[in-house]
């Protein structure tokens, strides 16, 4: 049997984090191994127990897009999940851009979260679908259109690769989609990141609307 998927819990509502640790606590493939009521803990919890999956509040001591960032930094292998009650189409970008896979608002079902979870800690970007609306607004905007000469380093393949990522698909399903093996899509997925100086799948989505890649 697989080992249980490791999440902290990051709010400074202590309500909030009791909350949501008894429900997922009814889960046998999840495990609450900490808490944090700001970034700096939240920080410091993830390079103690190195978890699989923070769940970060945006609106906490320091801010979770700053934990987003020391996170991401201190402990790459920790995906985030933005879990909050905020909707500013900037802080939504720059939760993004600091590395956070995933974003989800408080009004989600248990249920729904518990499935964002194992899929954030697949690295499988979740997206609530107001605010998948509300980024792709954000981030078509002309100020922010990126250079196209990044694009230029992708082969015709890594291309349809981030075409693909950008619609949320996960490495098996483009490996259906493009009928190659999955291992190869992994590679083509690394290969993206690395050419387009970027950390994750949600960053390579918003990378790819900007683009002009999916419009």
């Amino acid at each position: 049997m697989s080992q249980p998927i490791r999440v902290i819990i990051a709010d400074d509502h202590v309500l909030v984090r009791q909350g949501i640790r008894a429900f997922l606590d009814t889960c046998d493939d999840l495990t609450i191994v900490g808490e944090a009521d700001s970034a700096e803990s939240a920080a410091a919890v993830c390079r103690e127990l190195i978890p699989d999956v923070a769940l970060i509040d945006l609106v906490m001591p320091g801010g979770g897009v700053e934990a987003t960032r020391l996170i991401r930094t201190s402990c790459p292998s920790t995906q985030v999940l933005i879990l909050t009650s905020y909707e500013d189409d900037a802080q939504i970008v720059h939760a993004v851009q600091a590395g956070a896979l995933s974003y989800l608002l408080k009004d989600t079902d248990a249920d729904t979260l518990a499935d964002a979870v194992r899929r954030t800690a697949r690295g499988e970007a979740i997206l609530h679908p107001r605010i998948a609306t509300r980024l792709v607004q954000a981030v078509r905007t002309p100020a922010s259109d990126p250079a196209p000469s990044a694009l230029d380093r992708l082969s015709l393949r890594e291309r349809e690769v981030l075409e693909l990522m950008a619609d949320g698909l996960s490495n098996h399903v483009i490996a259906t989609r493009m009928g190659i093996g999955e291992k190869t899509v992994k590679t083509h997925v690394s290969n993206v990141l690395a050419k387009l100086e970027l950390q994750d799948r949600t960053q390579a989505a918003v990378y790819a609307w900007r683009a002009g890649v999916k419009r």
